[in-house]
């Protein structure tokens, strides 16, 4: 199914695993790009190099306003 979003860029928090980690790789699957978010580092970058091309991450807990961005 083409859906339309190839090239378009979506941030994807708690991408790590569960519902998350769905999505992204439904929205890579369509040719999307994906920034996985996560709080812990090593999670994140494990997410990345399995999810492939088209994913970059960062690692942040979303839930803190006092996260640097």
């Amino acid at each position: 199914m083409d859906l339309g979003l190839k090239d378009r860029v979506y941030v994807v928090t708690g991408a790590t695993r569960g519902l998350g980690r769905a999505s992204a790789e439904a929205l890579l699957a369509e040719g999307a790009k994906v920034l996985v978010t996560g709080r812990e580092e090593k999670t994140v970058a494990d997410a990345v190099a399995e999810l492939g091309d088209g994913a970059a991450g960062i690692a942040a807990d979303n839930t803190d306003p006092g996260t640097p961005a």
